[in-house]
């Protein structure tokens, strides 16, 4: 069989000396406190209040989850839905889970939004609703915008190597750039 095949590391189990045993996890839609019907009320605003109450170091964690926007927003995962975040619980404190789920989404025209609000009502894919937001991750704007910056070199600096690896031929990479990752949307 001429078949490709992903092997992923689970991170939600550990090796105990009974075999395996997982690690205690809820999702941020159940730490917000929302059900399914009302999803679409998600916000990584009150994300951040919550991480800022209940989390292991909650300025690392607001800082990281603000990367986790940003890289969202660069590389077209709109899919970034409440059930898409997540922290693992030790019965007292929460600590976010690596991040999983990234689906970048192909998009004939450039306007898109995020699945969670990020700062009030706005939700637009855009990296200065991102710096708009900054302050709510302990992060004063000059410091977002460094951030962004990086982000935005490392997936430049890294795109051939990337492509190569998985593959992917110069069309697919075509048309990969600019329209799911670095849209011009989000520069505007």
């Amino acid at each position: 069989m001429d078949k490709d095949v992903l092997l992923v590391e689970r991170f939600d189990r550990v090796r105990s000396g009974q075999g395996w045993a997982r690690n205690a996890m809820i999702s941020a839609l159940t730490i917000l406190g929302l059900d399914e019907m009302m999803a679409r009320y998600a916000s990584y605003e009150d994300l951040a209040d919550v991480i800022r109450q209940r989390f292991t170091a909650p300025r690392a964690t607001l800082h990281e989850l603000f990367r986790r926007i940003v890289f969202n927003i660069l590389c077209g995962n709109t899919d970034d839905h409440a059930r898409n975040h997540a922290a693992f619980l030790d019965g007292s404190y929460l600590a976010l889970t690596p991040a999983y789920d990234l689906c970048p989404q192909g998009r004939t025209g450039n306007e898109a939004t995020q699945a969670m609000l990020i700062i009030g009502q706005n939700k637009y894919s855009k990296l200065s609703v991102c710096v708009q937001a900054a302050h709510k991750f302990q992060l004063e704007d000059a410091a977002a915008q460094t951030i962004i910056d990086q982000m935005e070199h490392v997936i430049k600096d890294n795109w051939v190597e990337v492509c190569e690896s998985a593959g992917l031929t110069q069309h697919e990479r075509e048309l990969m750039l600019g329209r799911q990752f670095l849209n011009p949307f989000i520069f505007e």
